[in-house]
C-alpha cells in the first residue's frame, strides 16, 4: 500500500503487515478504513479479526486525537461511498469505540412506520442514501435533492448531521435535543468551528 509500511494488499484486501500495527500506533483504527478507500480494496478477514479484538486501544487519547478524527471525517464524507466503510467500521465494534454515543444504539430497534432497520443500520444507510444522491445514481427517485445538492456550502456538515441525526434515540431526553448535545462534543472533536457545530 503506497506510503504505509504496516498494511499490504492481499490479493486485492488490504490486510495487516504484522500483530502489532495497532499496537504500535492506535491511529492504524482509523488508518485502515481510509487507505482501504483510497486504494479501493476490500478489508482482509485477518484484519477485521485483529480490528474487533484491539478495540480497547480505542480510548480518550485516541478519541481526541487530531489525525485519528481527520481520518474518520474522511470516511465519513468519501466520494467513493462511505456506507460500505462505515458498515465495515460498524461490524468490527470500530465506530461504536471511537463514537461512543453511536455504540449506545448499535442493534438498538425502532418501532413505527418509519423505520425499518436498527438505529446504527438506518443512519449508516440514511449516509449511503446521502452519498447515492451526491453521486446521482438514484437520481431519478429524487431529482431535486441531485440538483440542490452541488450548492450545499458545507457537505462535511451535511455527513455528519446525516450520520449523527438519531444517535441519541432511546434515551429519556427527546433524542433531537439529546443529540444536539452529542454534536457539541463531537464536531469539534472532527475539527469543526463553533459555527459549523451549530449548523450540524
Amino acid at each position: 500500500i503506497a506510503g504505509s509500511t504496516d498494511f499490504v494488499d492481499d490479493h486485492g484486501r488490504i490486510n495487516i503487515a504484522d500483530e502489532k500495527v495497532f499496537k504500535r500506533d492506535p491511529v492504524n483504527l482509523l488508518r485502515i478504513f481510509k487507505l482501504a478507500d483510497d486504494n479501493n480494496l476490500d478489508i482482509h478477514p485477518d484484519a477485521r479479526y485483529l480490528l474487533a479484538n484491539s478495540l480497547k486501544l480505542i480510548d480518550k487519547k485516541l478519541r481526541a486525537n487530531e489525525e485519528a478524527n481527520r481520518l474518520f471525517l474522511a470516511v465519513v464524507t468519501s466520494r467513493n461511498g462511505p456506507e460500505t466503510l462505515l458498515r465495515k467500521m460498524n461490524e468490527t465494534g470500530v465506530l461504536g469505540r471511537f463514537i461512543p454515543a453511536f455504540g449506545k444504539i448499535v442493534a438498538m430497534m425502532q418501532f413505527n412506520m418509519y423505520h425499518h432497520y436498527t438505529v446504527d443500520e438506518h443512519l449508516i444507510r440514511a449516509v449511503g442514501i446521502l452519498s447515492a444522491i451526491e453521486r446521482n445514481l438514484i437520481g431519478q427517485d429524487h431529482p431535486l435533492s441531485v440538483r440542490l445538492l452541488p450548492d450545499i456550502e458545507d457537505r462535511e456538515a451535511l455527513y455528519v448531521a446525516v450520520l449523527i441525526h438519531d444517535i441519541a434515540k432511546g434515551r429519556r431526553e427527546d433524542h433531537s435535543i439529546a443529540g444536539a448535545k452529542v454534536a457539541k462534543s463531537l464536531c469539534p472533536r472532527l475539527g469543526f468551528s463553533r459555527q459549523r457545530t451549530e449548523l450540524v
